[in-house]
C-alpha cells in the first residue's frame, strides 16, 4: 500500500515538473502565447504612497512573496544581487502578499535581506490573484509591451534566475 502511494506521488510530481518545464521552455521558444500583464497600483512599503508600475519604462520582473515563506527567504539574497546587477536595464518590483503576512515582518524581511528595490503591499491579495495565485515566490517577467513572457513559481538557483533576468533584459 505504501509503495503504491509513493509511486502515485512520484508520478504526480514528475508530471507537474514536466508541465512546468514545458510551459517555461515554450514561453522562451516562442511556442506559447504571451499574456498581457495586469496593471499594478499598490501602496509602497517605505513611503506609503500609491505606486503604479509602468511596464513601458523598462522590462519588469514582478516578485510576489511573503516574509514567512522559506523559499522566499532563500531567494531574497539572490534577488538583491540580481537587482544590483540589472537595475539599469530592468525594473524589479517586490509585491508582498500582505493579507497573508504581518507588516512588521515584511519590514524585517526587507531590512534583513537588504532589499533596495520597491516593495509594494498587496493588502487584499488582488494582485496575487490576478497573476494566478499559484504559490510563492512567484516571478513574472514582463517585457516593455506589458506582456508576461515567462514565469517562475518556486525557488530556484541563482544561475537559473540570472538566465531569466538576462533574457528579459535582452528581449525586444
Amino acid at each position: 500500500m505504501k509503495r503504491r502511494q509513493t509511486l502515485i506521488t512520484l508520478t504526480i510530481a514528475a508530471a507537474a515538473v514536466a508541465f512546468i518545464l514545458y510551459v517555461g521552455l515554450a514561453n522562451w521558444g516562442g511556442k506559447a502565447e504571451t499574456v498581457q500583464a495586469s496593471s499594478i497600483q499598490l501602496q509602497e512599503l517605505g513611503s506609503e504612497q500609491q505606486v503604479t508600475v509602468d511596464f513601458a519604462e523598462k522590462p519588469t520582473v514582478i516578485s510576489l512573496f511573503t516574509s514567512w515563506c522559506t523559499y522566499c527567504n532563500e531567494d531574497a539574497p539572490k534577488m538583491a544581487v540580481l537587482h544590483e546587477k540589472y537595475k539599469d536595464r530592468l525594473n524589479l518590483i517586490g509585491v508582498n502578499i500582505t493579507n497573508r503576512d504581518k507588516l512588521s515582518e515584511v519590514r524585517s524581511y526587507v531590512e534583513r535581506h537588504n532589499l533596495s528595490y520597491p516593495i509594494l503591499l498587496d493588502r487584499d491579495g488582488s494582485v496575487y490573484s490576478q497573476y494566478g495565485g499559484s504559490g510563492f515566490p512567484a516571478l513574472y517577467f514582463v517585457n516593455k509591451a506589458g506582456e508576461v513572457i515567462d514565469a517562475i513559481i518556486g525557488s530556484t538557483d541563482l544561475e537559473t534566475l540570472e538566465g531569466h533576468f538576462a533574457r528579459l533584459a535582452n528581449a525586444p
